[in-house]
């Protein structure tokens, strides 16, 4: 299995700065295992930790992306605030080729949550 952490952003909402990257196998079609995990501190230079308080320096990653239904190791990830909401926009996999996927954030919780 791979343990590689690639393609970080981090984005700026409230107190807190969020990294976010992806996590293990990109671009093997349908046995991608890509994820998007992210975590936040209150300094741009970190630490960054999860919402289990575990360092991301130290495996630690709340994920926010993963496969699911005909959506296979989503990641290549990139976050921005839009007019009214804050959106990732990511690559993933199906049966039938990549694709490219959008969803909105919420962070109300404090945590970002796709939807």
């Amino acid at each position: 299995s791979s343990t590689a952490v690639e393609a970080p952003i981090i984005v700026k909402n409230g107190s807190y700065y969020y990294l976010f990257t992806s996590w293990d196998t990109c671009c093997a079609g349908t046995s991608s295992t890509y994820n998007v995990r992210v975590g936040r501190s209150t300094s741009i230079t970190g630490p960054y930790v999860d919402q289990s308080g575990v360092a991301l320096t130290s495996g630690g990653g709340t994920l926010v992306l993963a496969s699911h239904g005909s959506i296979i190791g989503p990641g290549g990830q990139s976050v921005f605030q839009d007019t009214d909401a804050w959106v990732i926009d990511y690559h993933y996999y199906t049966s039938t080729g990549s694709l490219l996927g959008i969803n909105l954030l919420d962070f109300s919780s404090g945590w970002p949550v796709a939807y």
